[in-house]
């Protein structure tokens, strides 16, 4: 009797671990769930600070000659489903200007110039993605997607002085904004894959990167 039983438990082990064995290979040879990312992207702010001249407005005038480089970003999501992912993306972007002259008048209307110096700015965005994969297959992927974060911008003339900090900080204020986005990725190998990505909203307007998946 307590053969029997012995040999029943042994079997039910060995089937136990087939079944587990079976469904753990199963896992690893299908969906990824865990993806991150790195992404260099181009956004409306970066062409806008690529531009130099001159510009007349109301009490200001302003001589200047701008610079941006690509944004770059980071981010993790967590596939719930083949249609489905949700996650995080940090992105941050470096804009300067260098200033030949300003001129404007302060809250008391008193004019003040200032010659010849560099604004350093850094914008950041921080985001939560809300992704739907209209096609997911081996190795193709074509989502659709919605985003919502902020802008966070953060300013260093190389010159000090309040008047001038409370008019470029009043110039560049964050933002809490929704975008949506449309994307693809194509796998390239088992577990790394390329992709580009269209963006209607902040923080770019177009991201190209690789990613990992496991």
């Amino acid at each position: 009797m307590k053969g029997r039983i012995k040999n029943k438990i042994t079997i039910l082990l060995i089937f136990v671990s087939f079944i587990a064995n079976a469904q753990y290979n199963n896992d690893d040879n299908s969906l990824k769930r865990n993806h991150v990312y790195l992404n260099g992207s181009a956004s409306t702010w970066g062409f806008i600070f690529k531009a130099s001249g001159n510009i007349k407005l109301k009490s200001d005038t302003f001589e200047f000659k701008g610079r941006s480089t690509p944004a770059i970003q980071v981010g993790y999501s967590f596939w719930f489903s083949e249609k489905f992912s949700l996650g995080l993306m940090l992105s941050t972007q470096k804009l300067g200007i260098e200033t030949k002259y300003l001129v404007f008048k302060n809250a008391d209307f008193i004019t003040k110039r200032f010659n010849d110096f560099d604004v350093v700015i850094k914008r950041r965005y921080v985001g939560l993605i809300a992704n739907y994969h209209f096609l997911k297959d081996k190795n193709h992927d074509i989502y659709g997607g919605l985003r919502f974060g902020g802008v966070f911008w953060k300013i260093s003339p190389t010159i000090t002085d309040t008047d001038l900090d409370d008019k470029l900080n009043a110039s560049f204020p964050g933002s809490l904004l929704p975008a949506a986005s449309l994307g693809y990725k194509y796998r390239i190998k088992e577990k790394v894959g390329l992709g580009f990505e269209l963006s209607f909203g902040p923080p770019q307007i177009f991201s190209y990167g690789i990613d990992y998946r496991f």
